[in-house]
């Protein structure tokens, strides 16, 4: 059972150390300890940046009020200075967003395939606890296996105690069957003897009773005789005693007789109570020795039920150390994985950037070929804005300008020249694809048509095969073949038709017949089948062209993505970037690339391209776009309507100007309204205050005096003024 549940728990386990070891491994990667420290260090750069720009900004807007302060004469001397000031700010600010970017993406690039620690902390707690309760478990477990191997004889000393038991029943039935025997042959031996006691009383009292009949006898034999005779009373006397002496004699030799029987029988009785008495020692001599064999025995199987449990127990703690060695084990190939998966890695990434002196060197000569500087000569030149001026960084500026209004140029060419072609290539493919179409139909008219060519031959060598006239054959055959020529506009078919009707018109037999047309046949259907593998291999062939244009279409899709871009990025280098700028539906801001005079980019192409741009835009940049849209999503109706119509009236500059428009006529109505109402109500305030009492009394209780008009809440009128009922 202990087996069963580990191997389960092990199973359980499985996909759980998986995950884990796949949390440790991303975990391991990112390492956690250096990456706060860098974070440390990166913070304090952060907040030093902000400390220097707000310093900056004081300085730069302590410098701009000085500036303005001053006259004109002297803004013109000062502009210079200011200007750098301003430049070295700008270029400060950049750095500074290029570090803060590099610093974000950096951990980007660490925490992004990072796991949620949340459900692998609850389920590293779960085990935690579950660990505990199994710990809790085994140190039960253990004690009831240490309680159990000292209670291993249980079963053997209960099963001792159930023969204990039996053999004390059993002996104490043989004691009392023994004692019952005693008793039955202690009551028979003295019952024989109360029969032979009274067998012998018996006897006497008849030998008595006979000896009193004799006396009684010889009492009426003396009485007779002394009556009889008077002579010789001595001899009588004498005769009598004899009489007497013999009887008891008798009785006396009856006697010893009884006694000798007696005892002859008590003699053979004790012999055989000696022999049960022998055979009786015996039984109980090998009774006390099996006896003692058994209780040998049961002791010796108790130690061994008792070594056997200890011989458990030890092999349980045996496998228990197994199994925590084979757990440290695996803990330590694990690690060892890990480390190897980390060295590993560490190649695999030192492998990926031993190129990087290359790449460096290989992106100055890049930098140098695009804009016609290096990093070198921008340092040069910063060092020489400092000595020289504005005037060097206004040439250096227009240089860069120029360099990236040609290269706008050379892409849009190229560009426009792109899309040319993949308007020839797609014209191409519609032809082809037309062709294509054509050539399948007619592949498809011509396979029919040999199936029943085919068809048709069959049954006519069926019917030739059964005996028939081969002049209905031959009919037969020159009907289908004038179908054929009748369907097909001349050629091959034709041929066939006016041989098929020379031969019917000279026909001289079957035979001649059968040697004729068949051969025409089975060579046309040779050239029907050379003709399909021709149109196959054609077909196939254009099926690989088409595949090709495909590829070169999504090729050229492509490059054109990748044109859009990078005309977006030299967009960008343009100073007068506001003129160029669309905002999406999200209202995010993107630059749109310098039309040119040649070429027509606002199509369905450009919005297509577009779309593709900001679908491939950067995760950050689509987070913020979701961001905003969530921002969006919580305000109230009533706010994102608002919102809605400011960013349809500010979208385009057609839309500012229609609402600037309306916003003036609406004020130019509302003040002409206003001067309408005001040169009305004008005469019509002296004749409200020159009414009389009764007037403003027919005007309610709740009249009131304001511009000449009284409103009565109780049903009051208006004042009697024409001018203003009119109004």
């Amino acid at each position: 059972m202990s087996s069963d549940n580990t191997s389960n728990g092990h199973a359980d386990a499985e996909p759980r150390s998986n995950v884990f070891e796949q949390a440790l491994q991303t975990w391991v990667e990112i390492d956690l300890p250096s990456l706060q420290k860098k974070l440390d260090e990166q913070g304090v750069e952060i907040k030093e940046y902000q400390k220097e720009s707000l310093l900056s900004r004081k300085n730069l807007a302590s410098k701009t009020k000085e500036f303005r302060k001053l006259d004109d004469s002297k803004k013109l001397e000062q502009i210079k200075s200011l200007l750098k000031l301003y430049q070295n700010e700008i270029d400060s600010l950049t750095n500074k967003n290029k570090n803060v970017e590099n610093y974000f993406f950096g951990i980007y690039r660490l925490m992004a395939e990072a796991p949620d620690p949340r459900p692998l902390m609850e389920l590293s707690l779960d085990s935690v606890v579950e660990s505990k309760e199994a710990m809790a478990l085994k140190e039960s477990l253990t004690k009831a296996e240490e309680e159990l191997a000292k209670r291993a004889d249980y079963e053997q000393l209960k099963q001792r105690l159930l023969l204990n038991e039996q053999k004390a029943a059993e002996l104490l039935s043989i004691k009392v069957k023994a004692k019952e025997n005693e008793c039955k042959s202690l009551f028979e031996e003295k019952e024989a003897n109360w029969i032979d006691k009274e067998k012998q009383f018996e006897e006497q009292l008849r030998t008595a009773q006979k000896q009193i009949e004799e006396l009684r006898t010889s009492n009426e034999v003396t009485e007779r005789r002394l009556d009889n005779q008077s002579k010789g009373h001595d001899n009588t006397n004498y005769e009598t005693a004899s009489a007497s002496v013999l009887a008891e004699l008798d009785m006396v030799r009856r006697d010893a007789e009884l006694s000798k029987r007696r005892i002859y029988e008590l003699e053979k009785r004790n012999e055989t109570l000696r022999h049960e008495i022998a055979q009786t020692k015996n039984d109980n001599e090998i009774q006390v020795v099996r006896s003692e064999c058994d209780q040998k025995v049961s002791e010796v199987e108790s130690e061994n039920m008792l070594l056997v449990a200890n011989l458990n127990q030890i092999r349980n703690q045996k496998e228990q150390i197994s199994s925590q060695l084979n757990s440290k084990i695996d803990s330590l190939s694990r690690e060892n994985s890990v480390i190897a998966q980390e060295v590993k890695n560490l190649k695999t990434k030192l492998e990926k950037t031993s190129d990087y002196e290359e790449i460096k060197h290989e992106l100055h000569i890049l930098r140098q070929i695009e804009f016609g500087h290096g990093e070198d000569n921008e340092d040069n030149e910063d060092g020489e804005v400092d000595k020289v001026g504005e005037n060097d960084t206004i040439k250096h500026h227009a240089k860069l300008d120029s360099i990236v209004i040609e290269r706008n140029r050379a892409m849009t060419q190229e560009l426009a020249r792109f899309r040319a072609e993949h308007n020839d290539l797609t014209n191409a493919v519609d032809e082809l694809n037309i062709k294509l179409q054509r050539s399948e139909e007619e592949i498809q008219s011509l396979r029919q048509l040999n199936e029943k060519l085919e068809n048709d031959l069959a049954n006519v060598q069926e019917s030739g095969s059964h005996g028939w006239g081969f002049n209905d054959s031959g009919s037969m055959i020159s009907g289908f073949t004038s179908r054929m020529g009748g369907r097909s506009s001349g050629g091959r078919n034709g041929s066939i038709v006016s041989l098929q009707s020379s031969d019917r018109g000279t026909n001289n037999g079957p035979n001649d017949d059968a040697s004729s047309i068949l051969p025409i046949i089975t060579k046309q259907r040779d050239r029907f089948r050379e003709k399909n593998t021709e149109l196959e291999e054609e077909l196939r062939k254009q099926f690989n062209a088409n595949n090709d244009m495909k590829r070169q279409i999504n090729k050229l899709r492509q490059d054109n993505e990748e044109l859009y871009e990078r005309g977006r990025y030299l967009q960008s280098f343009q100073t007068p970037g506001t003129r160029n700028i669309t905002t999406t539906s999200s209202g995010r801001k993107f630059l749109n690339p310098k039309p040119n005079a040649n070429a027509d980019l606002e199509s369905n192409n450009d919005i297509q391209y577009q779309k593709e741009y900001e679908r491939k835009l950067h995760p950050i940049e689509q987070f913020r776009i979701k961001e905003q849209e969530r921002i969006n999503s919580r305000l109230s109706p009533l706010e994102r309507f608002f919102i809605f119509i400011t960013r349809a009236v500010l979208a385009t500059r057609s839309t500012r100007m229609v609402f600037f428009a309306y916003c003036l006529c609406l004020h130019i109505i509302v003040l002409w309204i206003m001067i309408y109402a005001m040169n009305l109500r004008a005469p019509a305030i002296p004749d409200s205050i020159s009414g009389t009492g009764a007037n403003v009394a027919r005007a309610g209780t709740g009249a009131g005096i304001g511009a000449g008009i009284g409103a009565g809440t109780g049903g009051g009128g208006i004042v009697n003024t024409p001018k203003d009922t009119h109004f």
